[in-house]
């Protein structure tokens, strides 16, 4: 890493230590400043032409101006302070797009193009937008301190300064409306999970073949994406020989899983990665300097807010293991799990297994008139599986060999089938999706009925909905204020 970029990654961690403990996050300054400078306002307005009796007797006279005035001098001064908030906010952001932009050159000298990774583009977008509306709130707020000390120069009381209050007023609140519709996407260049928020996939594979590793790369911005890949170079540098690669990778990802879930603990997770790696790679690989258990935990903790129903899926299988639960069907093992509660979209997710010897063909039938699409028929083939993983017998949760829970759900999730289909709500409330497995010629083998709630995500709505108002009512505020001194320009010409 040059000097240079080590430098930048220094101030935009001082900077957002500034930015989470007192500008956007903790005290949330840039939020409590334009508040209190509004109260100031109003006040201001609430003591046009007349102070009282106690400030003309005692404060008055000594400073020389009105409570309205000293009303608008403390506007003014919150503001300065909202302004310099707006500003160190503003230039985090921008160390941000600048330490974002030279990794990504970086990735580039060491032959990662992760520009031409997918979501790359949104991201970059996203940096870019964001830079470009913490630009405009802070020119607005500029404006409306530079209008509000004006004011206080002038006189509160005339009908400029009442019109200018109002300005400065209508600015404060729209800027507070544009501050905000940045809060729904934070984002950092400090911790390696720090575009993780900020990151939308684009697209998600419908199937996956390897399911830990392809839930979690759908997560990762393009950027630590890039640097996963290399990280799972070096775990197969470090497997044993004899260890199928994608069966090595799955295990060790589930491992981190159930250690984050407090399943295992370090010392059997070391046990485990042993039977899969050398002892140079198991130090190795739980040393990362980059793949930490910080940032697995960090992973896991979005990936389970994310998408809850493949992680109660992925349990629901852990405990029929355990217990050693007898399958529904002969030689076919199904299971499917969908959100309780969902809010842009449902996520759907179904596990087929072909424990038989031979090869099936099974059609998945999706039906909801509360979703889109409304009818959904994929058709898959499934290849017997290389080894019986499924066991009607009490299952271990770590034992020595591929005897155990961690073994046989890496083999049931590598020889395994699991279907990944989202579904658009069409309307809120209570919705239902049908999900029927048959054979070729459509006789049913099983069917489940999910009744789930459909509804708005609550703090993404309401700060919205802030934002949009804020921007409304300052709005009209400001154009009162043009309209109001063009009329008194022309009745005075």
């Amino acid at each position: 890493m040059s000097d240079e970029l080590v430098q930048l990654r220094s101030r935009e961690e001082k900077f957002h230590g500034i930015d989470s403990q007192f500008l956007t996050e903790g005290l949330r300054l840039v939020l409590l400043l334009p508040s209190f400078a509004l109260l100031s306002f109003f006040g201001a307005w609430a003591y046009k032409g007349q102070s009282p009796s106690w400030w003309l007797d005692n404060i008055e006279p000594t400073v020389g101006f009105d409570l309205s005035t000293a009303f608008a001098l403390i506007s003014t001064t919150i503001l300065f302070g909202f302004c310099g908030g707006l500003y160190l906010h503003r230039y985090r952001v921008k160390l941000t797009r600048v330490v974002f932009r030279s990794e990504v050159d970086k990735a580039a000298e060491s032959h990662r193009p992760v520009t031409s990774m997918h979501g790359f583009a949104s991201v970059d977008g996203l940096i870019s937008r964001t830079m470009a509306s913490h630009t405009t709130a802070l020119g607005m707020a500029i404006t409306a301190t530079i209008i509000s000390l004006v004011v206080a120069y002038l006189d509160s009381d005339s009908d400029i300064g009442e019109r200018g209050l109002l300005a400065s007023a209508s600015l404060v609140t729209m800027a507070i409306g544009q501050h905000l519709s940045t809060k729904n996407r934070k984002f950092n260049m400090v911790t390696d999970d720090g575009l993780l928020s900020a990151y939308t996939p684009p697209i998600h594979p419908s199937t996956l073949d390897m399911a830990y590793n392809e839930m979690l790369r759908n997560l990762m911005d393009p950027l630590l994406r890039s640097k996963f890949d290399d990280f799972l170079h070096d775990f197969d540098s470090l497997t044993r020989k004899g260890i199928d690669r994608e069966y090595g990778r799955e295990k060790f990802l589930m491992l981190m899983h159930r250690r984050f879930k407090g399943g295992i603990d370090r010392n059997t997770t070391s046990i485990e990665l042993s039977e899969i790696l050398t002892d140079k790679g198991v130090k190795s690989i739980l040393e990362h300097e980059i793949f930490k258990e910080e940032l697995w935990d960090s992973l896991f903790a979005i990936s389970s807010k994310n998408n809850p129903a493949f992680y109660r899926l992925i349990e629901r299988l852990e405990q029929d293991l355990s217990i050693g639960k007898k399958t529904d069907m002969d030689g076919l093992l199904f299971d499917v799990d969908l959100e309780n509660v969902v809010t842009e979209k449902a996520n759907l997710f179904c596990y087929i297994h072909n424990l038989s010897k031979e090869t099936r063909q099974v059609v998945l039938r999706v039906h909801s008139p509360d979703f889109r699409p409304h009818d959904l028929a994929l058709r898959y083939n499934l290849e017997p599986g290389e080894k019986s993983w499924w066991s009607e017998e009490v299952v271990p949760v770590s034992s020595k060999g591929d005897d155990d829970i961690i073994g046989r759900m890496s083999g049931l999730l590598r020889d395994g089938t699991i279907a990944w289909q989202t579904l658009l709500p069409e309307r809120t409330g209570e919705a239902s999706v049908s999900v029927r497995l048959e054979n070729t010629i459509g006789d049913l083998l099983v069917g489940r009925q999910i009744n789930v709630r459909v509804q708005p995500e609550f703090f993404s709505w309401l700060r919205n909905t802030s934002s949009i108002t804020s921007y409304l009512v300052g709005g009209i505020g400001l154009v009162g204020a043009v309209i109001f001194q063009l009329m008194a320009v022309l009745a005075s010409a």
